[in-house]
């Protein structure tokens, strides 16, 4: 969906009303306008699409999930906290494109704040055995980039479809970040025994495939 510039004559008071109401949002003057013009005449843009999947996303989210206000109009960013030590905290950001790119769709950024290099050298034994189990099991292979302390993972549509509603994404999505979640806790109970912290993060991603996690 393209967007062009427009001439319009719009009274000072609606104006002012729909700058503070744009600040208040977090967005700016045109993409309110688009938005509720978007709205009144019943058609679905780029931005509507993502945030009915963000929404979907949250409301899969249980209580070790904060969601986090500073997130921009494309993302939408989650914080939980892991048990160890001084209780660090991962981020998880899910952006997505307007326009898909082939067959991917956005991606997932999950960061840490943490400066102990203890930490970081756990978390890399997570993240091997986290992209091995997928490399077992998912549908194609799934694309990584690591910068520093965080790992980006694409999101895709499902396997052999150019198509996805807004629910069943923030759907797939949800559990993917769920059942991440759920590992990487599991994982740092038993990070100390190479053996049993394997077959935590194992087992829960095999748990979870039920939920669809190997489809995007």
């Amino acid at each position: 969906m393209g967007k062009s510039v427009y001439s319009i004559v719009l009274s000072d008071d609606v104006v002012a009303a729909i700058d503070m109401l744009a600040l208040k949002l977090g967005t700016n003057r045109s993409s309110l306008i688009d938005s509720i013009l978007a709205e009144r005449v019943k058609v679905v843009t780029p931005e509507r699409r993502m945030q009915d999947i963000f929404e979907s996303i949250f409301a899969l989210m249980d209580e070790r999930f904060i969601r986090d206000s500073g997130s921009a109009n494309t993302a939408l960013a989650l914080r939980s906290s892991i048990a160890y030590k001084y209780k660090p905290t991962v981020r998880y950001s899910v952006d997505l494109l307007r326009s898909p790119e082939g067959e991917r769709i956005g991606s997932l950024k999950i960061s840490f704040r943490t400066r102990s290099q203890a930490f970081m050298d756990m978390l890399g034994g997570f993240f091997t055995l986290w992209t091995g189990a997928e490399s077992k099991f998912v549908k194609r292979p799934a694309r990584y980039r690591a910068e520093s302390d965080r790992l980006i993972r694409d999101i895709s549509f499902p396997p052999g479809r150019s198509s996805i509603s807004a629910d069943e994404l923030g759907v797939l999505i949800g559990e993917y970040i769920k059942a991440f979640d759920s590992a990487l806790k599991a994982y740092f109970t038993c990070a100390e025994d190479p053996v049993l912290a394997s077959q935590a993060v194992s087992q829960t991603y095999v748990s979870a495939l039920d939920k669809g996690i190997d489809l995007i």
